[in-house]
């Protein structure tokens, strides 16, 4: 079973060739596990203006434009799904297969773990990455540099400049992505690479144990239809690949892994993932990825909005529901001359 108006799982690679099977005793389980638990250029001074709201700190640089959170509880959850996405693919910090890039850029860093991390991986490279918020550490690698921009403006960068761009959980934050890749196509050289990744939005079951009648169900469907309604997508992954195709990238490679939302599964590298994912989930996601949508969008009332969120917490505090989304890899070249 999947969320209204989700691709579904096999949709875009099918490289999930059988169902994910529980462990016989997984329900009887409810450990949401505690252990689970360089200088900033192009700052305009509205960057370190937050603005709060139910009870959380959002950007105030083109405020409005993102509707997640970037305070410290955000910034924690962004730093596990790092985790997570390096689970999904054994280590590694990018499906992408580089040969010595010296130029790579980072667009929606967040906390800039990502770039710091391949700094450090490649550290004759430059890497620079970019935000809306200023939330990155000032104590980094020689090679790493951070700067607030928005995505949507025209790139402050040379043409044909970098070997590789990485974009990495900008669904809901990009109305027009074919604009977007045709910038990132314009600052490959010839030959770069692009990887675009999403953890997606949409929750897939494979033995019967997610009700459409449950709190989460209702919580999912509700999120899409305030999002779509009011032109925001926050699963494009389905449509990634054609726009990449028709935005002149060629050998095109889409691979999904399947990420569970707790310790269900028999399968131990699946178990762990579930772990962390379920942590960053019940502790940050519901919120961060309601809160402004519900009540500043949808206009909700706060109280209820807490209320559902609060239930749909409490169905995944066991191991009853076995449900997963996705890390979800989009990869391309610009070819070359």
């Amino acid at each position: 079973m999947e969320t209204p108006g989700a691709a579904p799982a096999d949709a875009i690679l099918g490289n999930q060739d059988r169902p994910i099977e529980a462990e016989a005793d997984a329900g009887y389980a409810s450990d949401t596990d505690s252990n689970a638990g360089s200088d900033l250029t192009s700052l305009s001074s509205s960057a370190f203006n937050y603005q709060y709201e139910n009870g959380r700190r959002y950007h105030a640089y083109r405020a409005g434009k993102y509707i997640l959170p970037n305070d410290e509880k955000e910034q924690d959850r962004l730093d596990l799904m790092h985790h997570v996405f390096r689970l999904a693919l054994d280590g590694e910090l990018c499906y992408s297969k580089l040969d010595n890039p010296l130029n790579i850029l980072d667009i929606g860093t967040g906390t800039g773990i990502w770039a710091i991390e391949m700094g450090d991986e490649y550290p004759e490279a430059r890497v620079i990455g970019t935000d809306v918020s200023p939330i990155q550490p000032n104590w980094l690698p020689p090679n790493v540099f951070f700067q607030v921009d928005d995505v949507t403006d025209e790139w402050a960068f040379p043409a044909e400049h970098f070997d590789f761009i990485h974009i990495r959980c900008l669904g809901g934050g990009v109305r027009d992505w074919p604009a977007i890749l045709k910038q990132a196509y314009n600052h490959l050289k010839p030959g770069g690479k692009i990887e675009l990744t999403e953890g997606r939005t949409h929750l897939c079951c494979d033995d019967g144990t997610y009700s459409t009648k449950s709190e989460t169900y209702r919580w999912v469907d509700t999120f899409h239809k305030i999002a779509r309604a009011n032109g925001l997508e926050f699963d494009p992954f389905p449509m990634m690949p054609d726009w990449l195709r028709e935005g002149g990238f060629v050998n095109v490679n889409v691979t999904e892994r399947p990420c569970p939302i707790g310790t269900w599964p028999k399968d131990k590298k699946l178990k762990e993932m579930g772990r962390f994912f379920r942590h960053q989930f019940i502790e940050g996601a519901v919120d961060s990825y309601s809160l402004a949508l519900f009540t500043r969008i949808g206009g909700w009332d706060e109280a209820a909005v807490h209320v559902l969120l609060a239930n749909v917490r409490n169905e995944f505090k066991n191991n009853k529901v076995h449900v997963y989304t996705h890390c979800s890899y989009a990869i391309a070249e610009k070819p070359r001359n």
